[in-house]
């Protein structure tokens, strides 16, 4: 044997090759001690499929050959005896637990006999059928899912892409860029860092760039994937579209917000009795609603037709710009958005029943965004209800016109006229400043009645009404008591100013002159009067008594004159003229 193995340096590994393969009958000498005691499994076999020696491993199985529970045995047994160097085969066998898979590696020997090598693979070929079906339901799963898996390296760069792509990409057009390429804000370095993360994180909202330039939003989720040695090596993990999620997400708080904001405003304008005050609280409801800096109202004036500024602000430079926007919106349909100045305005008209009575103009600083679409549905809501307010507001003032003025005249009637005295008087007494109370009486009315009709009585005292409207100032009062006796309040006069306006009337109303009954009895004015001095502590009774007693006293004497009430107190008579 020493012979055999000797070696030439200059073909050494040739010839330990020839020295492995070449065949040496002492090499294959078994010790059969050896194999009864071997840990490996180990059975001869006759010819016909008898087994004559199984070590202490194998017994069990040689056995279940025995009693012929195992006859694909002999059909191995054949085809070892015909195959030079033996076979090796998988068989799978039942057993009590269930089935087994043996790997056979079955070797002719001597004899016409056959050794077997018995090993049981049952678990590898488990565990490697597992493995596959683990990486097919992983495919399976993936191609079915709205979700696209991807894979980056330590650089951040994608190297594995779902092959259906995503967001309109085929795979090729990602694998080998970064995330950051497909982001929307490419500056959104956060988002970015979760394709690259080093701990796992679970969905996180990242807006990514669709081919076709549309905005998406996909929930990702990764995990970092390590190498043996425990270094990390890059991240992998799934990316799911939820961008209709986040629109529908967005539609429901929108509503719910725009919900919110409308029920606080109708609130806080049902909170007030006043029409007129429900206007001022609906104009500071929407700006702090809307965040605007002013909501100016404007509202149709019943007796004019025009739109007057109703609700918001004092400030003169925004109330201009308002009064802008009103102009302009006056050309266009329903709304109106523009830059004007330094404000964002949008207006709209208001209405109620199809009839345009009045505007809402929401003023918004320059660098407020532009309104969603969801703040301008408010608005346009808000504008409806404002519509609505103003309708009530403008029944509420007729409804005051009439309950304090006179159907006939228009002028103030005794109840309006007393109870706005009232507040003057007190303010007279709290500022020390003079004032006149003048009663006007028409002399020789019944006259006009009984000879030329109501008609003409009518007309008669409606002459007097323009005469007085004619000779009053904005801050004085007139007002018609009832019938043929009117009563006017002259705001700062003392006794000088009160009889200057005094003979001014009487002059002027020769103009009644027309409507007498006769010429006997011509149809003219008598006039109190009652000054309240500045440093007077004269109650409005006294004052009203001694214009009254005033007025008395000039009819007695005589019509067709003015008589001046004497100082409180004062017992004197009054001073009657002409």
């Amino acid at each position: 044997m020493n012979s055999r193995h000797s070696v030439d340096p200059r073909n050494k590994n040739m010839n330990v090759t020839n020295e492995l393969t070449d065949y040496d009958a002492d090499v294959f000498t078994l010790d059969p001690k050896v194999m009864a005691e071997a840990e490996a499994p180990v059975i001869v076999m006759d010819a016909q499929g008898v087994p004559l020696f199984a070590n202490k491993n194998a017994v069990g199985f040689a056995n279940g050959i025995r009693d012929g529970l195992f006859p694909e045995i002999y059909q191995l047994i054949r085809r070892a005896l015909t195959t030079p160097g033996g076979v090796v085969e998988l068989m799978t066998f039942e057993v009590q637990r269930g089935t087994a898979t043996l790997e056979l590696t079955a070797l002719p020997t001597t004899k016409n006999q056959v050794m077997i090598l018995p090993r049981d693979v049952s678990m590898d070929r488990n565990l490697r059928e597992a493995l596959i079906d683990s990486r097919q339901r992983y495919r399976d799963i993936v191609e079915v899912s709205s979700a696209f898996a991807w894979e980056t390296d330590e650089t951040g760069k994608f190297i594995f892409v779902s092959p259906r792509g995503a967001l309109g990409y085929r795979a090729d057009d990602i694998v080998g860029r970064f995330p950051g390429n497909f982001l929307l804000d490419t500056a959104d370095q956060d988002s970015e860092y979760v394709f690259r993360s080093q701990k796992a994180v679970r969905d996180v909202p990242v807006w990514f760039r669709r081919s076709n330039g549309r905005d998406a939003c996909l929930s990702v989720s990764s995990t970092p994937v390590y190498s043996r040695d425990g270094v990390w090596i890059g991240t992998r993990g799934l990316a799911h579209d939820i961008t209709e999620q986040r629109r529908r997400e967005s539609e429901v708080a929108t509503a719910r917000n725009r919900d919110r904001l409308m029920t606080y405003i109708v609130r806080t304008m049902r909170d007030e009795i006043d029409p007129l005050m429900v206007l001022q609280g609906a104009s500071e409801a929407c700006t702090r609603a809307l965040a605007c800096a002013y909501c100016i109202i404007f509202k149709r004036n019943d007796e004019t037709g025009e739109l007057e500024q109703a609700a918001g602000e004092q400030d003169k430079s925004a109330n201009d710009i308002a009064q802008q926007a009103l102009e302009r919106l006056q050309d266009t349909e329903e709304m109106f958005d523009a830059q004007i100045g330094e404000f964002r305005i949008v207006a709209l008209r208001c209405h109620y029943h199809q009839r345009n009575n009045g505007a809402v103009i929401f003023m918004f600083d320059a660098d407020h965004p532009e309104p969603s679409d969801g703040e301008r549905a408010i608005m346009i809501e808000v504008s409806d209800q404002i519509g609505i307010a103003i309708e009530q507001a403008i029944q509420h003032e007729r409804i005051l016109t009439l309950s304090r003025t006179d159907g006939m005249t228009g002028l103030l009637n005794r109840r309006a006229f007393f109870e706005e005295l009232k507040r003057r008087h007190s303010r007279l007494r709290r500022e020390n400043a003079p004032a006149a109370l003048m009663y006007v009486d028409m002399d020789n009315f019944k006259l006009v009645n009984d000879i030329h009709g109501h008609q003409a009585g009518d007309d008669a005292i409606l002459a007097l009404t323009q005469v007085l409207h004619d000779n009053v100032r904005p801050a004085d009062l007139v007002a018609r008591l009832g019938g043929d006796e009117f009563v006017l309040w002259l705001e700062g006069a003392d006794i000088s100013a009160a009889s200057a306006r005094a003979k001014t009337l009487m002059k002027e109303s020769a103009v009644l002159a027309k409507y007498s009954g006769d010429a006997e009895h011509p149809l003219g004015i008598s006039v109190g009067i009652a000054v309240h001095e500045a440093d007077s502590q004269e109650t409005l009774e006294q004052l009203v008594q001694r214009a009254d007693q005033t007025m008395y006293q000039v009819k007695k004497l005589g019509k067709g004159r003015f008589g001046i009430a004497a100082a409180p107190g004062s017992k004197d008579p009054a001073k009657i003229e002409n």
